[in-house]
């Protein structure tokens, strides 16, 4: 019986310490929803894409956070030295837990650099949706 004992000890405690690590692992990327024919993604949201973020030239001036139908205006001013499109996409978010109650996108073609442009951008959000927060991003897509 003791010899049993001691076998079972070691066993138990290396399950454990597997049951912990995989406990601990994540995976290396996030599932992403995917783009489909339109520009939007699995969730129904415009896509955003991947680039050079410059959030401290853009300026939200308004965005109205009451639903179903939302807008956002702002300016956006590229960096010293940097040309191009620029995509201004606006979150329309519930403050208290951070889902995102709906997006738009507004692309400004061939921005110049110290230019100023405006932008504007809409979205549908539910009716009934509370602690609305308008959250702003900008990049330069690669």
């Amino acid at each position: 019986m003791t010899k049993k004992r001691n076998l079972l000890l070691p066993i138990g405690a290396a399950v454990l310490a597997l049951g912990a690590l995989a406990g601990c692992t994540s995976p290396s990327t996030a599932p992403s929803p995917t783009a489909n024919a339109n520009g939007s993604t699995s969730t129904g949201f415009p896509t955003i894409p991947d680039g050079e973020g410059v959030i401290s030239g853009t300026k939200m001036t308004s965005c109205s956070v009451t639903g179903p139908n939302v807008t956002a205006k702002g300016t956006v001013k590229l960096p010293e030295g940097k040309n191009g499109d620029v995509v201004v996409s606006v979150s329309w978010t519930n403050a208290k837990n951070a889902s995102v109650y709906g997006r738009g996108v507004a692309t400004i073609k061939d921005a110049k650099s110290g230019d100023q442009k405006e932008w504007t951008t809409s979205a549908t959000i539910p009716a009934d949706a509370e602690s609305v927060s308008c959250v702003v991003g900008a990049v330069i897509p690669k």
